[in-house]
């Protein structure tokens, strides 16, 4: 009874006091890297044992009896500041300040342990818990972690992501639903065939954090339906700063086979692209149809990184270079098949596919900070990207006569190099108002210069060129010419000097102009009768001796040299014009709740203008669409306590069709070919989502959201009923919709503080429902009426767990990284055939890293553990098996490589 008397009085006197006090609170910013917060910086009331230090966003709060206090501000390196405050009973007191260095001290680890946060999974939890919209940002520290090597594999670690087959899917929408950003800034697409860049491109090093808006606001541009990536780019956080890194691998089923590679190309992806022939009598092609081999593949890479920091009187500048060259191989071999929509099999033929891909990168960051708040930066990033691959496939394809048999060789180069320049600048007014202005200039250059492709075919003992089949055996050169300029304006007021009250106003405006240039030059070789060739010395057939003789004849796609007009390429030209003005209020209702209420107006017009193999605009009209929108967007924020969050948010935006949708263009692959259609019609797009949060820790959050969309028109890629597997893009129905839950969590499940050890977990999954009606009236004559949205996946599921461990200066981290995504529709069903399926993968990586002190490091890495089948399938055909129609494993990635910090 005495204890418990003892401990009530305890508590009551706590009480009783704690009703003397008042709140001190603040934020902490560092002048040295631009205002940003201060993390783990000292305060103290000056005279007592009470303080506290920073959060990872430089928040601190005390406890403080009613009274005259001095509170003393102290960091490592910096100058310690003391301010006198007064406080009352109850009362809440807000005490920021900036910190400054003191002059003639070193600020390289000091500067990296405060201005790294937005490169964290910690401040970036606390940066999601504050912001009003819906948003989910991965950074750099994670990526590393997680052994992420590029911006594609990052954000497929996100909650209804997941790879296809170019670029990532959101929540079912593939790639001309989403949207590319650098720097908030958008960015031009190196491939004709898709509207979003390539996020393999953009390696790791070259990334401070990705964030994946999944929910439109107005100062995107509406042409998204699925998310908005926007890739921020790494700059200088030392003072100074030197690192080198290499590394080696090997992929298990790739690096001991004999190799076969493209003659006339090279290890640095280089090459001639230009066209070597200029009169169709003459065959002056600069390269062999034999390919070359050789029989060691090495994976490997090169980085480096440098910068440094200048102070200038009260102003700093800074200048940052990353590099990095990587060189991969991979081979696989498999089996296709085609069918009939009775189920028979007409195509039966097996593969093998030798891949080479080398990349370099180079990033550079200029940027002069000058009075408070006031800034100016240069980036520009060179990527050159060439895609080397070798295809050899053998087996019946609708033979003409028993024993029939085709061989078919392709080779092909896929060379691009994108060029970005962007100027941005912010100028601070006063502490409400802010003004920043952005711009960039884009260029993309992409060449497939001399793929060469043959068909033979295998009967009586020999193989052949096919006779009155020009285009069976070809050599194809095309370029991209792409120029994108862009402008951003945008005005931030503080609606009241009160600085726990966010209410802001946002207003600015957005220009974008686009114009691509597109132009291919098709050699074919008409053969009159059956030649004998030996498929491994094609030279010894195709070359200006055969010409002479009679033996082919060669000619372009427009005819033969008795053709004028031979030379004349096939062509499109798009062009397209954005202006766009947008507001965006937030307003504070209170201390739990916080609304967003926006508005984007948005002209766009594009035209496309054509020549091709199959069309011109001169005759049959060019793709005009002109359309002006108004976008409303909402989000609402409501703060059951400072660690439990509720969110809704809602919006109109719209997807267009691209310049190579619209381009009736036919371009041959190796078992289809695909054209676009100019009476394509753009997509209205309308969103809602509603999310919970709860935040265990600064580190730690579970979530949960639902999700609605609803698309008219939609857009999907279709075969058309035509000779040769053609696919063309449709408004395939009325309308579509999707919807489904998100589940996201991360958690530490084992922690010793003093053993400095950590286990960390982290789960995101998806539950998806697709659904499509479908246009019986379409050209496609689809199979069915209804069907799921292509790459909609209805269970994808992320997890990771890592380990954590700190040996005196050492650090030594390892993860595990599982995914999976269950199966999938890869293209709809039309002339009585069954839906295309994918089948649903797992993956499992290894990353594991050591860092010994400050300086070395090391790391190893093994990706796709479990090597699955990678599977097309038909559906059933009247409830039968499904009959699978590619298949074939990637093999095992192992890697090892060191690093060193100067």
């Amino acid at each position: 009874m005495k204890k418990f008397l003892f401990i009530t009085f305890l508590a009551l006197s706590q009480f009783i006091a704690a009703q003397n006090k008042g709140t001190l609170k603040g934020l902490l910013t560092d002048k040295e890297t631009n205002n940003e917060s201060l993390p783990f910086a000292n305060v103290q009331i000056k005279g007592t044992t009470i303080g506290t230090t920073t959060d990872f966003d430089g928040n601190y709060i005390l406890k403080v009896s009613a009274g005259n206090h001095i509170v003393v501000f102290s960091f490592l390196g910096y100058k310690t500041v003391e301010k006198s405050f007064s406080i009352k009973e109850g009362e809440i007191v807000t005490v920021n300040q900036l910190m400054s260095a003191e002059e003639g001290v070193s600020l390289d680890e000091i500067i990296v342990k405060s201005s790294s946060s937005k490169e964290k999974a910690t401040a970036l939890i606390l940066a999601q818990k504050k912001s009003v919209s819906i948003k989910t940002t991965i950074g750099a520290q994670e990526l590393s972690i997680k052994g992420v090597s590029d911006a594609e594999g990052a954000v497929t670690k996100t909650a209804g992501v997941s790879k296809g087959s170019k670029n990532v899917i959101v929540r079912g929408l593939g790639d001309r639903y989403n949207s590319t950003t650098l720097n908030g800034l958008p960015l031009p697409s190196e491939d004709p065939e898709y509207k979003n860049i390539s996020l393999d491109f953009f390696d790791t090093s070259v990334i401070k954090n990705i964030g994946v808006n999944k929910v439109f606001t107005s100062e995107i541009y509406g042409d998204v339906g699925g998310a908005n990536i926007d890739i921020v780019s790494k700059e200088l956080i030392k003072k100074s700063l030197l690192n080198v890194g290499v590394s080696a691998g090997a992929n298990t089923q790739t690096v001991s086979k004999e190799f076969l590679t493209i003659n006339g190309t090279n290890r640095f992806g280089t090459q001639k692209a230009g066209i070597p022939v200029n009169d169709l009598t003459k065959y002056s092609f600069n390269n062999s149809w034999k390919p070359e081999s050789q029989d060691f593949q090495l994976n490997n890479s090169l980085s480096f990184a440098a910068g440094k920091k200048y102070d200038i009187n009260e102003n700093t500048f800074s200048f940052f270079v990353v590099g990095g060259f990587d060189g991969s191989y991979n081979y696989v071999d498999g089996n296709i098949k085609q069918t009939t929509s009775s189920g028979d099999v007409y195509q039966d033929q097996d593969f093998k596919k030798y891949d080479y891909n080398v990349s370099q990168i180079l990033m550079a960051n200029l940027k002069y900070k000058f009075a408070e708040g006031h800034n100016i930066a240069y980036n520009h990033l060179f990527i050159h990207n060439n895609k080397q691959s070798v295809g050899d496939y053998l087996g019946f394809n609708n033979p003409e006569q028993d024993g029939d048999l085709e061989f078919q060789r392709r080779q092909q180069t896929n060379n691009n190099e994108l060029y970005v320049n962007q100027f941005i600048a912010n100028y601070k007014f006063s502490d409400r108002l802010n003004f920043e202005a952005k711009g960039s200039l884009n260029f993309i250059r992409g060449n497939e210069p001399d793929r060469r492709t043959n068909k033979y075919l295998f009967r009586d003992n020999f193989y052949s060129p096919q006779t009155s089949s020009a285009g069976e055996n070809e050599r194809y050169f095309s370029k991209l010419e792409e120029n994108d300029y862009a402008a951003k304006g945008k005005f931030s007021y503080k609606l009241n000097k009160d600085e726990e009250d966010i209410s802001v106003l946002e207003f600015g405006g957005d220009y974008r102009y686009t114009e691509r240039l597109f132009s291919a030059t098709i050699f074919n070789h008409d053969f009159s009768s059956r030649v004998a060739i030996d498929i491994n010395n094609p030279d010894a057939v195709f070359n200006q001796s055969s010409i002479d003789n009679n033996i082919f004849e060669l000619e372009t796609g427009r005819g033969s040299a008795s053709n004028t007009a031979a030379f004349v390429p096939f062509t499109y030209r798009g062009k397209r014009q954005v202006f766009a003005a947008f507001g965006n209020l937030v307003y504070q209702l209170g201390d739990n709740l916080i609304a967003s209420v926006g508005g984007r107006f948005e002209k766009i017009q594009q035209r496309v203008t054509y020549n091709t193999n199959i069309a011109q605009s001169s005759l049959d009209g060019a793709s005009n669409l002109d359309r002006t929108y108004v976008l409303p967007s909402f989000n609402v924020k409501y703060n059951f306590n400072e660690n439990s969050i509720f969110r809704i948010a809602g919006s109109q935006s719209y997807t267009f069709p691209q310049f190579k949708e619209t381009a009736p263009f036919k371009y041959q692959d190796v078992s289809f070919s695909s054209q676009g259609n100019p009476n394509l019609k753009p997509s209205d797009n309308y969103n809602f989502d509603a999310k919970y949060e709860y935040y265990m820790s600064s580190s730690e959050l579970i979530t949960l959201t639902g999700f609605y969309k609803y698309i008219q028109n939609p857009i999907a890629r279709s075969e058309i009923p035509s000779g040769g597997n053609t696919l063309t893009y449709l408004n395939v129905g009325k309308d579509a919709s999707v919807y489904g839950l998100e589940i996201e969590a991360r958690k530490s499940v084992y922690k010793i503080e003093d053993k400095d050890l950590e286990i960390m977990a982290g789960l995101n999954t998806s539950i998806l429902v697709s659904n499509v009606n479908l246009d019986k009236n379409s050209v496609a004559q689809f199979t069915n009426t209804t069907s799921n949205l292509e790459g909609a996946t209805p269970f994808l599921m992320n997890a990771d767990i890592s380990i954590n461990k700190k040996i005196n200066d050492n650090t030594f981290i390892s993860s595990i990284v599982f995914n999976y995504f269950s199966e999938r529709v890869y293209s709809v069903g039309t002339r009585g055939f069954e839906n295309v399926l994918e089948k649903g993968i797992p993956t499992l990586d290894l990353v594991s890293s050591y860092d010994f002190n400050k300086n070395f490091s090391v790391k190893l890495k093994a990706t796709n553990l479990l090597n699955p089948d990678f599977q097309l399938a038909r559906a059933g055909f009247n409830g039968g098996d499904n009959v699978v129609l590619r298949n074939y494993k990637k093999g095992v990635n192992l890697s090892l490589g060191f690093s060193y910090n100067f």
